[in-house]
């Protein structure tokens, strides 16, 4: 139960602060006044998307405080994690939207995600505004409420994958049946592919190894040239280094004698001589080596031409192109089995298929025997909301097969089986029931959305509910009848009601008055609990405008004591 509501900085509520209690819960006030601020300063503290727009002129941010009653410890598992031993039964939500965006939410004063928000305030409060009622006369949204109302949850999860599984399945299928009919020129092309890969006999590495072997290749003479000088200057040629090492190595040992000192150089130099020595035998065998082979170094700028023709064709490398080779060979071996591949998958087709047509006549018994408690329970919630010859049904039909269901031994599957969902209402006797959308005024479309309502807050056990002028299209004598059903519901759960109807305003066991003022050009909205004394004179505003006079003070009275009785 939300026992407190704290509103700072947001549109045009420059601070305003609410204590909620049990029972039924009202807020009043002109059109524009700000009481749809209010329910959107709530949505936000249960989860709702923030905008940087809804920030007060002038402020730096938007802050939303609630706190909420549990009913006990288990009662609300979403929030567990967020509750103390010392304080199990109460939730201090608290959400700040900031410049740029920028949302915080803490729980209890542990910071939490937008995410844990919403799954918490989906289970604390359950909210009805217009666009549901809107939305009622939509065909496709009836089955969803049947849905919710059978609880077939676990059941149509259940139900939905088998279908994707299904769908890939004949995604697949149909890949295949495109592969069969392209099977011949797609085979020639892969064929054509793997066959000038495999000819090439490519090899990972080759084209930097030829690189490097064109370049020694077409520079022989000159490496010949280079290492046969260099042999010379080391070893064979006049002042060769060796003999100048000789010398210096022939004086430093006699010199070694009569100052042992020198006999750390005399071995570098020995050492040296003997790598000079080692270096100009590899150079005289490098230069003997060595010759130039035009016919070879032709052969390497073919081959390398050869693996840059494939490399641009096949991806840019080597590498590339043996991926080309392996993937061409699975490919041949695909298209050439395509045919046993696809009466395999149509054989995992039918089975997926008739799994799920058996998943589908389940949905389909359960949704049947749930649509006959509906209409009990529906009729019976009617009839208390003045409606008392009222049929209500939920019919169910088969869908009608398109591109996108699926078909099995004649039957079309949807992602939630093959049942279409659509309600009809008599609200007069002696009338037939008809589709809803065809036959609801707006008062009793209110009132069905209603009725539904209060059936799934039953079910749910949700603490709180929220009704957004849940008075569209009612008046009058209507409006006293929904006023009452608010009340009764207002026993079993908490009730937050936006209205513009005094006579239902007459029921609340709390009631608020939302004023709107222009001053030191501003707008500024607040939002103040009225006195029993109070009262009488919003009533009389909300039954006669702003010129009330004591005949619309004596009938809000008259209003209130009835509520009363």
């Amino acid at each position: 139960m939300l026992t407190e509501l704290r509103i700072r900085n947001f549109a045009v509520i420059e601070e305003a602060a609410l204590s909620f209690g049990a029972g039924l819960n009202v807020l009043t006030g002109e059109t524009g006044a700000g009481k749809t601020i209010v329910m959107s300063a709530l949505g936000l503290l249960l989860g709702g998307r923030a905008s940087p727009d809804v920030i007060r002129a002038g402020a730096k941010e938007a802050v939303i405080e609630g706190v909420f009653e549990l009913e006990g410890e288990a009662s609300l598992p979403e929030a567990a994690e967020w509750l103390s031993e010392e304080n199990p039964r109460e939730l201090l939500i608290r959400r700040v939207i900031a410049e740029g965006g920028r949302s915080r939410v803490t729980i209890n004063d542990s910071l939490a995600t937008v995410n844990s928000l919403a799954r918490i305030g989906a289970a604390l409060v359950q909210i009805y505004g217009q666009h549901e009622q809107q939305s009622l006369a939509l065909r496709e949204n009836h089955q969803q409420i049947l849905d919710r109302h059978a609880a077939l949850a676990a059941e149509l999860a259940a139900y939905l994958a088998n279908y994707e599984q299904a769908r890939a399945i004949r995604a697949r299928i149909a890949d295949l049946e495109r592969r069969e009919r392209e099977r011949t020129e797609l085979l020639e092309i892969a064929r054509f592919r793997a066959a000038e890969l495999e000819r090439a006999a490519l090899v990972a590495g080759e084209d930097d190894e030829l690189a490097a072997n064109r370049a020694v290749l077409a520079n022989a003479t000159r490496l010949a040239e280079a290492a046969g000088e260099a042999e010379q200057s080391l070893y064979g040629g006049d002042g060769a280094a060796i003999d100048a090492i000789a010398r210096a190595s022939a004086r430093l040992t006699d010199a070694v004698a009569i100052d042992p000192k020198l006999n750390g150089a005399l071995e570098l130099i020995a050492s040296a001589r003997a790598d000079l020595e080692e270096a100009a035998r590899e150079l005289a065998a490098y230069a003997a080596r060595i010759e130039a082979d035009p016919k070879r170094l032709e052969e390497v700028e073919n081959r390398l031409q050869e693996l840059t023709r494939l490399k641009r064709k096949y991806g840019g490398s080597i590498e590339s192109a043996l991926e080309t080779l392996d993937r061409s060979r699975r490919e041949i071996a695909e298209l050439e089995g395509v045919a046993e591949s696809r009466a395999a998958a149509e054989a995992e087709l039918a089975r997926a298929l008739g799994d799920l047509l058996a998943r589908a006549r389940v949905l389909h018994q359960k949704r049947a025997h749930d649509a006959a408690v509906l209409k009990r329970r529906m009729e019976a919630e009617l009839k208390t909301l003045g409606m008392r010859s009222a049929i209500f049904e939920a019919r169910l039909t088969a869908i009608a097969a398109d591109g996108a269901a699926l078909v099995h031994d004649g039957i079309a599957l949807s992602a939630a089986g093959f049942d279409a969902v659509e309600f009809y209402l008599s609200p007069n006797l002696g009338q037939p029931p008809l589709p809803l959308a065809k036959v609801a005024s707006g008062g009793e479309l209110s009132r069905v959305m209603l009725a539904l309502k209060r059936l799934e807050a039953q079910q749910r056990g949700v603490a709180t509910i929220i009704f957004d002028e849940v008075d569209a299209g009612i008046g009058g004598a209507v409006g006293e009848i929904v006023g009452r059903k608010l009340k009764q519901l207002a026993r079993f759960h908490q009730i937050l009601c936006v209205t513009h109807l005094a006579q239902i305003a007459a029921f609340a066991d709390r009631h608020f008055a939302v004023e709107k003022e222009e001053r030191r050009g501003a707008t500024r909205s607040s939002a103040a609990a009225l006195s029993d004394p109070d009262r009488p004179a919003e009533i009389a505003r909300m039954l006669g405008g702003a010129e009330t006079s004591d005949k619309f003070v004596r009938a809000a009275r008259e209003l209130l004591e009835r509520a009363r009785e």
